[in-house]
């Protein structure tokens, strides 16, 4: 006996489906307005839960800079350390997988719909779509554009412009229209050769950290105005001690805390010169 299937089912299997079905204009829809929250949302904290209720899937440290466009999004499926410059389009007719540690230029497109070649069933509003899959430590460059059913493998870099229509092995850079295999990546090149990765993650995660300062900062400038007030010593020792016990707890690794500790002992002098500056102004 054969399974009944929904049209969303249909759609998700890469078969022919109908787009009008209620069911999947109303995912449509409830996609549209996802999309408004998450590209007007300048919360950082708020856009990353509204990405993750829907994303299928979402890793840690995801960060998909303004405006995001994406059929569904709950085809969408993405790993940590997840980097999307401004302008990108995820069309989720089926599952899109992004591994770990991916960055993304602007303007990047992955297309996972496509229509039949005969006119008749097109023209019937018959569609279908094929998935992507995209490895870990994965670059793709600004304007680059993935059809479906591509899969790119582990280390893979996209030229920016790219078009591409076959999968990728691992550790290749393709480029062109079709793209094509321009080299291999050695894993075993010097140092200076691999650290343009490393630091973009770091570009994007220091301005996180900045917005997260910035916010600090507002909370240590209400501390100054009303030890001002009070007439209380800037420098509470016991409190900061406590601040770096805390800081140590917060460590998920044991090599880290003491740098973070340190770190945080520069933060500290930092608001206490900030604090007396305020307090000392007239």
């Amino acid at each position: 006996m054969e399974t009944f299937k929904s049209e969303k089912q249909k759609m998700i299997d890469g078969e022919l489906y109908f787009a009008s079905d209620p069911e999947l204009s109303a995912g449509r829809q409830h996609a549209r307005e996802q999309m408004k929250l998450i590209n007007n949302e300048m919360d950082k904290q708020t856009r990353k839960e509204l990405i993750e209720e829907t994303f299928g899937t979402a890793g840690s440290n995801v960060y998909i800079e303004p405006n995001l466009k994406f059929d569904y999004g709950f085809n969408i499926h993405v790993g940590k350390n997840f980097y999307a410059n401004f302008d990108n389009i995820f069309l989720d007719i089926c599952p899109i997988r992004i591994g770990d540690n991916c960055m993304f230029g602007p303007n990047v497109q992955l297309y996972t719909a496509s229509h039949p070649l005969n006119p008749g069933k097109r023209n019937s509003g018959l569609e279908f779509g094929k998935p992507i899959t995209i490895g870990d430590n994965v670059w793709i460059g600004g304007g680059a554009v993935v059809v479906p059913g591509v899969t790119l493998g582990n280390n893979v870099v996209v030229a920016a412009g790219a078009v591409v229509t076959k999968s990728v092995p691992d550790d290749c850079v393709v480029g062109g229209n079709p793209a094509a295999i321009i080299k291999t990546i050695d894993e075993t090149a010097p140092a200076a050769e691999t650290l343009d990765g490393p630091r973009k993650k770091i570009d994007a995660l220091d301005r996180e950290i900045t917005s997260l300062l910035e916010q600090r900062m507002d909370a240590v400038l209400e501390i100054a105005e009303i030890k001002k007030k009070q007439g209380t010593e800037i420098f509470d020792p016991s409190r900061e001690q406590k601040v770096l016990e805390k800081i140590a707890s917060y460590a998920k690794k044991d090599e880290y805390k003491i740098v973070l500790q340190e770190t945080y002992e520069g933060i500290m002098a930092a608001s206490r010169a900030f604090q007396k500056e305020q307090i000392d102004k007239a």
